[in-house]
């Protein structure tokens, strides 16, 4: 995850932190007043201002930046439900602002994963590069991945669309090495996406939930 997302080292200064501001509330708990998580050497985690940054930017300016990049997207929303995963154990599941930010950010990430399929709805390209499969520049496995972290409704509408396209992909009779070499994979994407749909329910609950098939 932290590969993806600190590509943001690139961007430019609006989206950087304001320091000095802290967090009305937190001094009850077993964290800093910024609500501080570093998983890495290289990420760094805060709440300030009723803003969530990472490593000194603003989480919501870097999704506006993010583009159509729906791997760094998914990088984020990621990195977003560990840092809250940590406030929780840390006794902040009251903490109402913060929890509020997250969702909201999970939201907008969602939002521009939802415009990203579809303004691409009309057609299906497909690519099978490094093990994955991405249809319309989308890559299947990290859409999966978010739906399980955060099951709404919108979220499970995308991904039964990105599931139909699979279906066109395995049922194609094209007879090419290109149609063959990914069908087994597209099969197997199918199926997880179907257990998944199955298994969880919509809710705006926003825990991470376990992958299909995994204990």
């Amino acid at each position: 995850m932290g590969s993806e997302i600190n590509r943001i080292r690139d961007l430019p200064s609006k989206a950087r932190v304001r320091p000095g501001e802290s967090v009305e509330g937190a001094t009850d708990l077993p964290l800093d007043h910024r609500l501080t998580f570093t998983p890495s050497k290289d990420e760094k985690w805060t709440f300030e201002g009723d803003q969530i940054y990472f490593n000194g930017y603003d989480v919501g300016e870097l999704v506006n930046e993010a583009g159509n990049d729906v791997g760094y997207l998914c990088g984020l929303s990621g990195g977003l439900d560990k840092y809250r995963q940590h406030v929780w154990e840390m006794g902040g599941k009251s903490a109402a602002k913060f929890n509020g930010m997250v969702n909201a950010l999970l939201e907008k990430i969602l939002g521009r994963l939802g415009n990203i399929y579809d303004g691409l709805f009309s057609g299906v390209r497909f690519e099978y590069t490094g093990g994955d499969i991405w249809i319309n520049d989308i890559n299947i496995s990290s859409v999966l991945k978010l739906y399980r972290i955060r099951p709404t409704r919108k979220a499970r509408c995308y991904l039964v669309g990105l599931r139909n396209k699979l279906g066109l992909i395995i049922g194609a009779q094209n007879g090419s090495a290109r149609y063959d070499g990914v069908k087994p994979e597209a099969e197997r994407l199918f199926h997880e996406i179907s257990c998944a749909l199955d298994s969880i329910t919509p809710d705006d609950a926003n825990l991470c939930l376990p992958a299909c098939g995994t204990s």
